[in-house]
Formats: structure tokens, C-alpha cells, sequence
């Protein structure tokens, strides 16, 4: 039997954590527009939690992307749109919305806006602490 090479095992599970991290931040992007929707308190404490959501965002970019990967969480945006999508589709299906459909287009634009400053500023957040450590550990060594 062949052994796999080391590499191949970092690619692939670099390649899970951005499939699976876009699922999870698609979902948590999801269901804050739909909180929002049905709760008006959520707008107005919408920058706390998007304070919040970045910080969460980036905390998983810390811990699963050290490796050679350490670019991989860009990706991480590029699956969470496809994911975003289907996700609010799914959601409008199932989730009963008002008549109103004025009402929903301008909460849709508002959180789209937020979800996408999220995204960065999670992603960017996280890729910036470990190019600091990396660049840490590297000073150290020397």
C-alpha cells in the first residue's frame, strides 16, 4: 500500500476546513438577516454582533490554517457566496415572510452589506495574526 505523501494530507485537510468553515459562516450569515427579520432588536445591535461575528470568524482562521496553507481562508470567501445563496433560499422557503417584500429587500441589502464586512474583516483578521506569528516565530529563531 502507498503511503500518502504529507503535503497531499495538508492540502486536503485545508481544503475540508474551507469547505466547512463557508458552510458554518453561511449559515451563521443566514440566520443573522433572518434573526433580524423577525426580531427588530438584532438591527439595533447589529454592529455589537457583527463585532462579535468577526472575531468568531477569525478564531477557526487561527487555529486550522498555521500550516503551509496559511492563504487557504481566502477561498474561504469565494465557497461562502455559492453557500450564501443557497442557504437564503433555502431559508426563504421554510421561514414564512410578510407581504412586505419592500420591508425584507432593504433588511437583504443592509445585511448583505454587513455580511460581506464580516467575511473580510473575520478572514482578513485571521490571516493577519498568523502572518504575525508566523513572522514571531521566524524573529525568534533568528
Amino acid at each position: 500500500m502507498e503511503e500518502i505523501p504529507k503535503e497531499q494530507v495538508l492540502f486536503k485537510r485545508s481544503m475540508r476546513s474551507v469547505l466547512v468553515l463557508s458552510i458554518i459562516y453561511a449559515v451563521a450569515c443566514n440566520v443573522f438577516l433572518y434573526a433580524a427579520y423577525f426580531n427588530s432588536g438584532i438591527i439595533k445591535q447589529s454592529y455589537l454582533i457583527c463585532i462579535i461575528m468577526i472575531l468568531a470568524f477569525a478564531a477557526p482562521i487561527v487555529k486550522l490554517f498555521r500550516n503551509r496553507h496559511w492563504y487557504f481562508p481566502a477561498f474561504v470567501f469565494l465557497f461562502w457566496i455559492p453557500f450564501s445563496v443557497i442557504f437564503a433560499f433555502v431559508l426563504s422557503q421554510v421561514l414564512p415572510l410578510s407581504d412586505n417584500q419592500t420591508d425584507f429587500g432593504l433588511l437583504l441589502v443592509y445585511f448583505l452589506i454587513l455580511n460581506v464586512l464580516v467575511m473580510v474583516l473575520g478572514l482578513g483578521l485571521g490571516m493577519i495574526v498568523n502572518a504575525c506569528w508566523m513572522l514571531w516565530d521566524k524573529y525568534k529563531r533568528n
